[in-house]
């Protein structure tokens, strides 16, 4: 009885390792049939990896494109020079030769540039008293806005929508009055010419003044000539007189104006009563030329005055005369009497003193003074 039973559990048992080794050989089976299916399968890795390639390229290839497109732009010297135009040219150099400037250079230079800025004595004393790295410092900085005011920067638009839109170097204020500009054009122009006659240092006046005061010159006697005289050519006329009074306002312009003449001549035509702060400006021109002008400067004076009220047909003081009887421009009053003080005191000999005064008496002058 006992051996069935243990014939039975042994074949039990072999029963069972029959049974194992079909599961083992099915897992097995699963195992390598997953592992065909993944070697038969795409990998991923593979495919970010080539797509990443490709993206990489793509990115490469468009840097070279680019490249090779400013390699073409940079053959063009065309291209190139209108690049290079809208901007100004640095100026590294500048700064490199004024901190390698000896001490006697410095000092040099120190006074020229308190002689650019037309200082007189009594203000280049105080300066002259400053330290040398301080004198150093504003030597540097003279040097780097000489070379800017020289170099000068043009904005997109020019002088023809507004006055303030561009700052132009002295040569370039020569080349636009040059070519013949008119009306509003000019009057934005000479506005901005003004400005910089006034704010920029001698040289720059200096540099302007060789040709720019006979294009000023030529554009006052064309706007006098005219015989219909328009709004715009009268407010055109005053910025040329202003633009004169600043550019006559240091030793080197008032050389220029007194060198011309027709800069007298031309002053003198532009004398109008009807234009009261014109005339005020020419007015106090005519009284410092009279004043620190040379020895014949007043005969000068006297005969541009002349010329100018022949052309008119009238006695030649009637205009000054005439600019003390407005009421209206007490400016003007002011400075008809300081020009007749200055013409009246300016002669030598007694005579001539007394047949101005008496020609001023006889022109209208002798009905405006109180009676004592």
């Amino acid at each position: 009885m006992e051996q069935p039973g243990a014939a039975a559990s042994g074949a039990g048992g072999s029963s069972e390792e029959p049974g194992g080794g079909r599961s083992t050989k099915r897992s097995a089976g699963s195992r390598a049939a997953n592992e065909e299916e993944t070697k038969n399968k795409p990998k991923l890795n593979i495919q970010i990896k080539t797509l990443a390639d490709d993206v990489r390229d793509r990115i490469t290839s468009f840097r070279k494109s680019t490249v090779k497109k400013e390699k073409h732009l940079i053959q063009h010297p065309i291209d190139s020079q209108v690049a290079m135009s809208e901007f100004p040219a640095p100026q590294p150099l500048y700064d490199e030769r004024s901190l390698n400037l000896s001490e006697k250079e410095v000092l040099d230079l120190f006074e020229k540039m308190m002689e650019d800025m037309n200082l007189n004595e009594e203000r280049k004393a105080p300066l002259r008293n400053k330290d040398f790295t301080t004198k150093h410092e504003m030597v540097v900085q003279y040097i780097s806005a000489t070379a800017k005011s020289i170099v000068g920067s043009k904005v997109t638009g020019g002088l023809k929508n507004s006055k303030h839109e561009c700052t132009l170097s002295s040569q370039e204020y020569v080349h636009e009055l040059r070519s013949g500009i008119s009306d509003e054009k000019l009057l934005n122009c000479l506005e901005s010419l003004r400005v910089s006659l006034t704010s920029n240092p001698v040289s720059w006046v200096n540099n302007f003044g060789h040709e720019g005061l006979g294009l000023l010159l030529d554009v006052l006697e064309k706007l006098l000539d005219k015989k219909q005289q328009e709004n715009i050519d009268k407010k055109n006329q005053y910025k040329l007189i202003q633009c004169l009074k600043a550019f006559m306002n240091n030793k080197f312009g008032l050389q220029r104006i007194l060198g011309d003449e027709r800069s007298l001549l031309l002053l003198a035509r532009a004398i109008d009563p009807k234009q009261p702060s014109m005339m005020t400006e020419i007015v106090k021109i005519l009284s410092a030329i009279c004043i620190i002008g040379e020895e014949n400067i007043l005969d000068k004076l006297l005969g541009a005055i002349t010329t100018a009220a022949e052309r008119n047909n009238r006695e030649r003081f009637s205009p000054i005369v005439e600019g003390l009887e407005n009421h209206e421009a007490l400016q003007l009053q002011v400075a008809c009497m300081q020009f007749i003080n200055a013409l009246v005191t300016s002669p030598y000999e007694l005579d001539f003193r007394i047949h101005l005064r008496n020609e001023f008496l006889r022109s209208g002058l002798k009905t405006m003074l109180p009676v004592s």
